[in-house]
């Protein structure tokens, strides 16, 4: 502290300031801190799983529709659901269609994606995405989801629902963000979209003689 004197002559001690650099590092402690607190502690407040669903009438009957969709080498010709896993991603589909053990494998650069079925019922079918990265030594699951169709009208009605846990707190600030949620959803519309234009395809192909 450094003294100084006051008009009656006695001395005043005043604080010697704070050093500009030393008051920025100060500040900068306490905004860093304060970001961590909100990241963590909002962060546990989020949601821990995501879900989306889409819904979409087709014009064609529940047996064809459930013809197509529990046959997974049907799915590139409607479906728009696909893994890219770098340049020169290749599929290989194994499994007897209609069956639990059905698999759709996806290998490039970027690791190893599975898409598996893993119930098939009259009118429903389950399904689980895992993804291995070439860090990992396990494969992970990163989704599941389901496909439901029943009879409406002289249609179905095909319903397709997806999920996922956000079992960390990255995921769980990049579910709040709602990118994938968007993303997912496109993929199901899109999809839908393909399995009717599908159905019109057939309608207009001359039946063989």
């Amino acid at each position: 502290m450094n003294s100084a004197a006051a008009q009656d002559g006695n001395p005043r001690y005043v604080a010697k300031p704070m050093s500009t650099a030393k008051s920025m590092f100060t500040t900068m402690v306490l905004a860093l801190a304060g970001m961590v607190l909100v990241y963590v502690g909002v962060g546990y407040m989020l949601a821990d799983r995501w879900h989306v669903d889409t819904s979409r009438a087709v014009t064609a009957g529940p047996d064809k529709v459930a013809a197509l969709v529990k046959d997974f080498r049907t799915w590139e010709n409607w479906s728009s659901m696909q893994a890219n896993l770098g340049a020169g991603t290749k599929s290989e589909i194994t499994g007897q269609p209609g069956t639990a053990i059905q698999r759709i494998t996806w290998t490039g650069s970027l690791g190893t994606a599975t898409l598996t079925m893993t119930a098939v019922e009259v009118d429903s079918l389950a399904y689980e995405f895992h993804l291995r990265q070439p860090d990992m030594t396990e494969p992970e699951l990163r989704g599941k989801g389901t496909l439901r169709w029943q009879a409406d009208g002289t249609g179905t009605a095909v319903t397709w629902h997806d999920e996922a846990l956000l079992d960390t707190l990255p995921l769980r600030w990049f579910g709040w963000f709602g990118a994938l949620q968007e993303k997912v959803k496109q993929i199901q519309g899109t999809s839908l979209a393909g399995l009717q234009q599908t159905f019109d395809a057939a309608g207009k192909t001359p039946a063989a003689k």
